[in-house]
């Protein structure tokens, strides 16, 4: 790579640009780039474009900062099982999550959270994509998920023999703390825990609750200790709110929320990843697509929550972020951004859809003061899109419309956009 030509400057000529906080989108904007990070922000009379700057003209596309998916699995590929990771030999499993990788950075995504992979491959492909050895998006990763026996990370079949990879089996709270301490040994940036049941794990009731609050306390004690926070899988009202009470960051899924437990997030800026996409699958292609009884019957118990819950935190002032849960069933990489055509569906407006992808999901992540919002300082992750997002939020779901995606300053997907000089 030139490392000349990286750090050069280069300028974006925006139709409309809609920077990620919210604020109504601009006409005629540029964003000066400087390496990898906004240097400048402003309409072309404000932001003066030095004579020997890159120009890449984006004066018919709308703008927006690159989206962020706050909750993925990588090494998952929408099967409809978890257990048909046992088919496949380790070494397959990371080329494919290379491959899904790929697919998420190419429609636009260029950070996102992985909640859950074995054997320490989410860890080995953000660092490979960190050291530019392949593409993809900016990867946080949890790592093996910490569950209870018998809990969602529980996947041993009923003789004993299953995909334990997949997590770590912790009960009481020195086996929480060694399992967390196990997970910074090896290098997660994030720890993810299981507070109550869930779908596609075979044995557990979705809405019973999984781990004590001295459980939960103690893996977020030993989290805090490494500047690391705990992300909770949470379905139950009651797993939800001892996660809360435990002080984990954010809630996945969220589904049976209530308003004493959203009162509860509002109240300590716990953020609310609600993945309406992964139970939408499911329903949408039920057991005649293979997926199990097992799943389908919690999923049914569940289907009219997901939508009430996302907008019962809405209205409480519970801050929301984007997430997919992306390798569940049928839900595929590449098309996270059905989520947001489903957010809005549920009563979101648009651009509070979009912002959950963008300026909230960074924040949620810990990585709000560099990405998310297209502003001074932040690194330039940036997308270039043809038609009006707010119009019809489902233009973001088409990739051939998604004609530049820019991460760290650099171009990663060209289709189309003329870059001059």
């Amino acid at each position: 790579m030139d490392m000349e030509a990286e750090r050069r400057l280069k300028a974006i000529r925006c139709g409309t640009l809609i920077d990620g906080t919210g604020e109504s989108p601009r006409r005629n904007m540029v964003i000066l780039i400087e390496g990898d990070t906004i240097r400048d922000v402003g309409s072309e009379g404000e932001v003066e474009i030095p004579r020997d700057a890159e120009i890449i003209d984006a004066s018919k596309l709308t703008v927006m900062p690159g989206l962020i998916d706050a909750h993925v699995h990588l090494c998952i590929n929408g099967e409809p099982s978890v257990f048909a990771l046992l088919q496949y030999p380790p070494g397959l499993i990371q080329l494919m999550a290379a491959r899904n990788a790929l697919q998420t950075l190419e429609a636009g995504f260029t950070t996102v959270r992985d909640l859950g992979a074995p054997m320490g491959f989410a860890i080995s492909l953000r660092e490979a994509i960190n050291r530019g050895i392949m593409r993809g998006p900016r990867i946080l990763a949890a790592g093996r998920v910490i569950s209870q026996t018998g809990g969602h990370g529980d996947f041993r079949l009923p003789i004993g023999i299953g995909f334990e990879e997949f997590s770590r089996l912790a009960d009481g709270v020195d086996e929480v703390r060694k399992a967390v301490r196990m997970e910074l040994r090896e290098g997660v940036d994030w720890i993810k825990i299981c507070s109550s049941g869930g779908v596609m794990s075979p044995r557990d009731p979705v809405d019973v609750r999984q781990f004590t609050v001295d459980e939960i306390r103690a893996a977020v004690e030993e989290a805090s200790a490494y500047g690391r926070s705990v992300a909770s899988h949470a379905h139950g009202t009651t797993g939800i709110k001892n996660a809360v009470l435990a002080g984990v960051k954010t809630i996945e899924h969220g589904t049976l929320l209530d308003e004493e437990a959203a009162e509860m997030m509002a109240e300590r800026g716990v953020y609310h990843i609600p993945t309406l996409v992964a139970s939408y699958n499911i329903l949408k292609h039920g057991r005649e697509a293979g997926i199990p009884e097992y799943a389908m019957r919690k999923a049914e118990q569940i289907a009219e929550y997901p939508a009430r819950s996302l907008m019962l935190s809405h209205r409480m002032g519970v801050p929301i972020a984007m997430g997919t849960d992306s390798g569940t069933p049928f839900n595929r990489h590449g098309e996270n951004a059905k989520e947001l055509e489903l957010m809005v569906g549920a009563g979101l407006k648009p651009m509070e859809a979009i912002v959950a992808a963008t300026k909230t999901a960074a924040e949620a992540i810990g990585l709000g003061e560099r990405v998310g919002t297209l502003e001074s300082g932040k690194w330039a992750d940036v997308i270039a899109v043809e038609g009006d997002p707010l119009s019809d939020v489902r233009v973001l779901q088409d990739k051939s419309r998604i004609k530049m995606v820019m991460k760290g300053g650099v171009i990663e997907v060209d289709r189309g956009v003329e870059v001059i000089g």
